[in-house]
């Protein structure tokens, strides 16, 4: 099984019949509505938890108080384990709440320090990265009487019915799956708005400069955000902006690229999208995940030329947004990839962006349709060297 597909399966995670758990939170991205569901698994199965808020040195106190309120818990345990030397106290404080032989499973998402948390309390060399999907499966690690579980950053239960996309449990009519996905997508998009207006702000901004400079936009994703990135070209395009799409789609094989992402480690792709841009000019990456290869690598590479850089993603503390002049993020994911969620959002967010520029430099209609029309050229007979 591919490394591509196996970070995007799960079983629950009372298979490693844990006794107890802690729940990781990333405060520089907190991702409150999966989160919530962390904890609803937790509670619901029965067992005494402790939630610590990792990474507190890159946000404030206001902002640590609001997640406390959004996620419902009086106060979360705070830290910062990358900065911090020892954790004595974070230590005592694990002892304190659970039984010295409990099986503690440690949850959240991707790069909330699960696996950090774990070597930091241990003294083991694991491998940490901010790469989604460096964790794969349910690891086992004694500490002191007790044994630490760390986990997949993924909320998926692989034996439910299409969990990959929408959570269809209890329903059996097929008029009341196809209203429940389209609500669903419908929420992907609502719950988005707050999390991308501030990056969307910032793009605009920094697009209209490099547009008024003389520059163009180039678009980047693979499989279903390279989609995402075609459509943006698309109807940037229809607005007389010239965009260039560059993505991994490989034309007839697209359908292979969207399901199993061909030549996402293929670095060399992203040389050529970055030989299509100068100094003046914008590259829009996207990616849910925010670590597809070659898409955070022509970013970087965007960034060394002069270009902007600019990411649409589900996930800023990642290789991609640390690549980014400016992250445009979408909060579509509440439980599993549900890439059908944040695919729609992402669509969303391309278009307020392209439309929403469009009015800022004054775009009329007739204008937009003049984009649209053929424009004959005469030609050469058919046949005719």
């Amino acid at each position: 099984m591919s490394q591509r597909i196996s970070k995007k399966l799960l079983t629950p995670f009372e298979t490693s019949q844990p006794t107890a758990a802690v729940i990781m939170v990333n405060l520089f991205e907190p991702q409150i509505q999966t989160t919530k569901l962390f904890i609803e698994a937790v509670v619901s199965r029965g067992l005494p938890y402790l939630v610590i808020g990792n990474k507190m040195d890159l946000v404030d106190e206001v902002t640590i108080r609001n997640i406390e309120e959004e996620l419902g818990i009086e106060s979360l345990v705070r830290v910062s384990l990358l900065q911090t030397e020892s954790n004595d106290e974070l230590a005592i404080t694990i002892r304190n709440t659970f039984p010295e032989d409990a099986r503690i499973s440690v949850l959240g998402i991707f790069n909330t320090g699960k696996t950090s948390l774990i070597a930091s309390l241990t003294g083991m060399p694991l491998q940490i990265s901010n790469m989604p999907g460096t964790t794969l499966s349910f690891e086992e690690h004694p500490w002191e009487k007790s044994v630490l579980i760390d986990s997949v950053g993924q909320l998926i239960d692989v034996n439910r019915p299409l969990m990959v996309g929408y959570d269809f449990t209890g329903i059996d009519e097929p008029s009341e799956m196809l209203e429940h996905a389209m609500r669903l997508d419908a929420e992907g998009i609502l719950s988005s708005i707050k999390s991308a207006n501030p990056g969307l702000l910032q793009a605009l901004t920094l697009i209209q400069s490099r547009l008024d400079a003389g520059g163009k936009i180039v678009t980047t994703g693979a499989g279903a955000s390279g989609l995402v990135a075609e459509e943006i070209a698309g109807q940037f395009f229809e607005t007389g902006v010239i965009c260039i799409p560059v993505t991994n789609a490989l034309s007839q094989g697209s359908s292979v690229s969207f399901a199993k992402g061909i030549a996402e480690e293929e670095g060399s792709l992203a040389r050529i999208i970055a030989a299509h841009l100068n100094e003046q000019d914008v590259l829009i990456g996207v990616s849910a995940s925010g670590g597809t290869g070659f898409v955070y690598e022509a970013l970087r590479l965007a960034r060394e030329k002069g270009a902007v850089a600019i990411s649409i993603t589900e996930n800023k503390d990642t290789p991609m947004g640390q690549n980014s002049d400016a992250i445009i993020q979408s909060n579509a994911k509440p439980e599993g990839p549900s890439s059908t969620r944040i695919q729609t959002a992402h669509l969303a967010i391309g278009h307020a962006l392209v439309c929403t520029l469009a009015a800022m430099r004054g775009l009329k209609g007739e204008e937009s349709v003049q984009n649209m029309m053929p424009e004959h050229i005469a030609t050469k007979k058919m046949g005719i060297k």
